[in-house]
């Protein structure tokens, strides 16, 4: 009987998560005597957790964790898991879209951290969106995206930007170039971190108005967005992202700008054709500069056509340069003497009328970056005619890492080898370096969907990804 009595104290314990929390009711599979590999460890998390996993998920997949199990039954329609609305073509067809639309908005009873509306032709669905912005789910909303790809003139509901204002800190108003923004008064966004605006019809004033009121904003993208000349002062602007512009004689005048990183109109050839630079004393990331631009001023350092023509100083925060300017090799150097500390450069080469691909003028021992800091070197768009421009920085730049050629002919591993050859790689400067040729698939430069996404630490070393952002550029 004593032996009885003592066999519950002996009883092995309670197993325990190696995080020291227990392993909850049913997380450890079927069996009693499963190993800690067959444990459900992610159901054990906190519903705060749970519910953040859930609400990063794409729309249907977060709706779909409810038949997981019944740990997870009831977090997507909680508070724990602020609604992910992305009302495009990948949540339903367009006969459907409405009616889902409608009953998630009914169904989940918010927060809301994103709504993504893309607006349709079909009869009845843009009547439905002033109700959808009405909704008390999306009180609290972090996120805010309205594209029309409606054919016809579609007014923004006027109280919704001014009803989500307290807390966005997105705002993309896109492919919608009949968006009327023109008769809203611009609302405070006192938290807003992002603005994209792709095909808006808004004024100058109203725009620059807009910047300069966003206390917390670090990151503009204007994309077919039509203007004369705008001003931008903001204190907490990081980065400025253009893209073909609808601006014939337009000038963008950056007036004040103490914390802007980055500075990048990715096809400037579409605009502004004059860029001035009055005060950025942290711009570190610039590009992609070509010929469109008629004025580059940075400063004392003036470029016309992307040929210096005053370089009385020169800018030593200037890390990561690129170039669209052909294989002229007297506009890159030149380039290269303003920023002495550069330690990147991507230069997408071309066939033209200017091109020199031999240095043929002074000494470069006063070219500071080619001597103490430049570390990559990317050449797409490469062919034989440019052996010579490849050659410069093989042959002199003496703290090169790392050199990326890429070659869009699609030629035999064989003929790529006697290629590398011709690049005399036994010869360069810094032995350390890396050189690679290799086949390239697109001529433009890669990964310009997310050249304003400050995640990425060089928004132009990364392959072309293929999205959706990506691909409309294309």
């Amino acid at each position: 009987m004593e032996e009885a009595a003592a066999a519950p104290a002996m009883r092995a314990p309670k197993r325990h998560r190696s995080d020291y929390q227990q392993v909850p009711p049913g997380g450890g599979g079927s069996g009693g005597g499963e190993g800690l590999d067959d444990l459900d460890l992610i159901s054990g998390l906190p519903d705060a957790v749970l519910g953040t996993i859930v609400s990063l998920l794409p729309t249907k997949d977060g709706a779909r964790t409810q038949v997981l199990s019944r740990r997870w039954l009831p977090l997507w329609r909680s508070h724990m898991a602020p609604l992910n609305l992305v009302a495009d073509r990948h949540l339903s067809d367009n006969q459907s879209r409405a009616a889902v639309v409608s009953k998630i908005l009914s169904d989940h009873p918010g927060p809301a951290r994103r709504f993504s509306l893309h607006i349709i032709s079909l009869r009845g669905f843009r009547a439905k969106v002033p109700t959808w912005f009405r909704s008390d789910t999306l009180n609290g909303l972090q996120e805010l995206e309205v594209t029309n790809l409606h054919n016809k003139r579609y007014p923004l509901p006027r109280r919704s930007l001014t009803r989500f204002a307290p807390t966005l800190r997105l705002l993309k108003l896109g492919s919608c170039y009949r968006l009327r923004v023109l008769g809203i008064a611009v609302p405070s966004f006192p938290h807003l971190k992002q603005l994209i605006l792709y095909k808006v019809c808004i004024s100058e004033k109203s725009l620059e108005c807009l910047i300069s009121s966003c206390v917390a904003l670090e990151s503009v993208s204007l994309q077919s967005v039509g203007f004369s000349r705008l001003c931008i002062s903001s204190q907490t602007l990081r980065c400025i992202n253009l893209h073909a512009l609808r601006s014939k004689g337009g000038e963008l005048v950056i007036e004040d700008a103490p914390c802007l990183e980055r500075l990048l109109p990715d096809f400037p050839k579409d605009g502004p054709p004059t860029i001035r630079v009055i005060s950025a004393p942290k711009l570190e990331i610039l590009g992609f500069l070509s010929k469109g631009i008629s004025t580059l001023d940075l400063g004392t350092m003036v470029f016309q056509k992307m040929v210096a023509v005053s370089l009385t100083t020169k800018m030593q925060t200037m890390k990561v340069l690129s170039l669209n300017i052909g294989a002229n090799l007297d506009y890159v150097v030149d380039f290269l003497k303003c920023f002495p500390c550069l330690e990147k450069l991507y230069v997408i080469l071309h066939d033209g009328k200017d091109i020199n691909s031999m240095w043929k003028h002074e000494p470069l021992d006063s070219i500071e970056c080619l001597e103490l800091h430049l570390k990559k070197v990317v050449l797409k768009n490469y062919k034989r005619s440019f052996i010579d421009f490849a050659k410069f920085f093989i042959l002199n730049a003496k703290v090169l890492k790392e050199m990326e050629i890429r070659d869009l002919s699609r030629e035999s591993e064989k003929s790529m080898c006697y290629q590398l050859r011709e690049l005399q790689v036994e010869y360069r400067a810094s032995r350390d370096a890396q050189i690679v040729l290799r086949s390239d698939t697109i001529a433009r430069p890669t990964n310009y969907g997310h050249t304003y996404d400050l995640s990425m630490a060089d928004p132009f070393d990364s392959p072309f990804c293929g999205c959706d952002k990506c691909v409309t550029y294309i």
